[in-house]
């Protein structure tokens, strides 16, 4: 339990968390909303999303520079008329590590007047550092079809709405993310409005009488795109907010009424690979708790329990207002980090390296420095600033595999 609580005490130092993707995800993120008239042509507006580590900087001087195009082509099934836009990015940042994040990103906004009709969608990604094409398989869509709205945001310092952007997923994450959701049928004049998310282990209702009468369309500003109140619609948009906070993981059915539903996905998209293989979850849990309670976590049959498991991390849950527990994912951050930094020919399972279990349970040190000695040891110190603490590893038969040997 000590080592528990220094981990509650040091879970928030200055390393962000991070995971590894466990299936390969597209690079462009993206949504598309219709604007429907009453007569002539409405507009179809396509939002999208790059991270950076999907992305090719080259080093421009002291500066790193990417350039992108999309593109964009709508083709009327019953004419084979094409409608395109594109639109050319340029990204330049200062520090390497910019280049690799998954926390930024480059985003835009493509606008096209279309007809209600039924059009083929082709979308490509161009780096145009390495004229390479990343090309979205053509699909069809029906903007003849009214279909339930719904933007998935997150409130701005100046009172915008901007788009998760994230193929209207909700993320999973600390932050708080809104549902607006407008009604299947826009002659729908009640005052509040109840949905019910239902997915094979959890059933939430949530109920809003936050209604917005004006219609949306999408701009683009330094900070994301966002929501533009526009002209009154006839239909009604209601504010779910901060909805996020009460959704697990998990792919959902919303329930409008008996008879309109939709479906919506809550995704914890830089979930840490650990917590995706729970062998290596209840073998990091290891280092700081006895076999007793591991064994606990297990079900009748000796397999991996996992109601157990996350109700034994929300007992140490600093956030129990949130389902995001941000202390586990710094946990499987930290699991993951050490699986694939300290792993050696001895120790595959960086995780159980001496190494790998000083920084699961107390995070990045300070600072470091190494020694070498004549015969090829090497020592290696890590800082512990706040904690006041030296850790002193030696590489003894110098094969990479470096054990404590003082604190």
């Amino acid at each position: 339990m000590k080592k528990l609580i220094a981990i509650l005490f040091f879970s928030f130092l200055s390393l962000p968390l991070w995971g590894q993707k466990f299936e390969f995800e597209s690079p462009l993120l993206y949504e598309y909303y219709y604007s429907q008239p009453d007569s002539g042509n409405g507009i179809f507006q396509f939002a999208y999303r790059i991270n950076y580590d999907e992305l090719t900087f080259l080093k421009d001087g002291e500066r790193y520079t990417t350039r992108i195009r999309i593109t964009l082509e709508l083709q009327d099934s019953s004419t084979n008329n094409i409608s395109r836009a594109n639109e050319d990015k340029v990204v330049t940042v200062s520090e390497f590590d910019e280049t690799i994040s998954k926390n930024k990103s480059v985003q835009g906004l493509l606008n096209v007047n279309l007809e209600k009709k039924k059009y083929f969608l082709s979308i490509t990604l161009t780096d145009l550092l390495t004229n390479k094409d990343f090309t979205i398989p053509k699909f069809s869509i029906d903007l003849a079809l009214h279909q339930p709205k719904s933007y998935i945001v997150s409130l701005g310092g100046n009172g915008k709405y901007y788009l998760a952007n994230k193929r209207k997923t909700i993320p999973f994450s600390p932050n708080a993310y809104s549902f607006i959701y407008e009604p299947v049928s826009p002659l729908v004049r009640s005052d509040s409005l109840s949905l019910k998310f239902q997915s094979h282990t959890d059933f939430l209702s949530f109920y809003s009488n936050s209604t917005i009468e004006n219609a949306f369309l999408l701009e683009e500003d330094s900070l994301g795109i966002y929501l533009d109140p526009q002209k009154k619609s006839p239909g009604r948009n209601f504010l779910f907010k901060d909805v996020s906070l009460k959704l697990p993981e998990g792919k959902f059915t919303i329930k409008e009424n008996k008879n309109q539903q939709s479906f919506l996905e809550v995704k914890w998209w830089d979930k840490p690979h650990s917590l995706l293989n729970y062998e290596i979850s209840l073998k990091a849990l290891g280092i700081i708790e006895p076999k007793s309670v591991i064994d606990s976590l297990k079900n009748d049959s000796g397999k991996f329990g996992y109601k157990n498991f996350f109700k034994y991390w929300q007992k140490y849950d600093p956030t129990p207002n949130s389902t995001y527990n941000d202390l586990m994912a710094e946990f499987y951050s930290r699991t993951d980090y050490a699986q694939k930094t300290f792993s050696n020919f001895t120790t595959p399972d960086g995780i159980l390296t001496d190494r790998g279990k000083i920084y699961i349970q107390f995070g990045p040190p300070t600072s470091t420095e190494r020694t070498s000695s004549l015969n090829g040891r090497n020592l290696e110190i890590w800082f512990y600033k706040e904690r006041n603490k030296k850790y002193y590893f030696r590489d003894r038969a110098g094969n990479g595999n470096y054990e404590l040997v003082k604190e």
